[in-house]
């Protein structure tokens, strides 16, 4: 049986054997353990590379690894129900699943989607509109001014 290539567990694994990935998930789903504090997290980013001391398990169930918290290790399961998104933190090339994202984080993403989308001006199509003068900005071509620049001060001394 052959593997879907968009399958969670195909992206991650291609992921992996590319270096670091940073896994992004909802850490209050059910079955997801995490450390405590990180537990309420909707968007916990996690970030896993094969040559890791520990090994690391991905299967079409979840994904398990022993990961250092703030310098603890802490055994890590994450079902894939609860991975909304993994990438190459290094070229930012990797997968999203909208399906599986929670909806503060989809609202986020909406909105900032929004915001850096282009405004455009709408008129009617009958309205006709008057040709607008273009100014451009040209730098001016005066020459330099004959004043010599301060001398600045080099950033070694020598210490004897």
């Amino acid at each position: 049986m052959t593997r879907d290539p968009r399958s969670k567990e195909a992206v991650v694994l291609q992921l992996l054997e590319e270096g670091d990935t940073t896994l992004c998930l909802d850490a209050r789903y059910e079955g997801v353990q995490v450390p405590r504090q990180h537990a309420q997290n909707p968007s916990l980013q996690l970030i896993l590379n094969l040559n890791f001391p520990h090994p690391i398990h991905v299967s079409e169930d979840g994904i398990s690894a022993n990961l250092s918290f703030g310098g603890r290790r802490h055994a890590c399961y994450v079902p894939m129900g609860a991975l909304w998104a993994a990438f190459n933190p290094q070229n930012m090339q990797g997968m999203m699943w909208p399906e599986s994202m929670p909806p503060e984080v989809q609202a986020n993403l909406t909105a900032e989607q929004e915001q850096s989308a282009p405004k455009a001006k709408t008129a009617p199509l009958n309205a006709r509109q008057k040709p607008q003068p273009v100014v451009s900005e040209q730098p001016s071509q005066k020459p330099p001014e004959d004043k010599p620049s301060p001398r600045k001060r080099g950033h070694l001394r020598v210490v004897k």
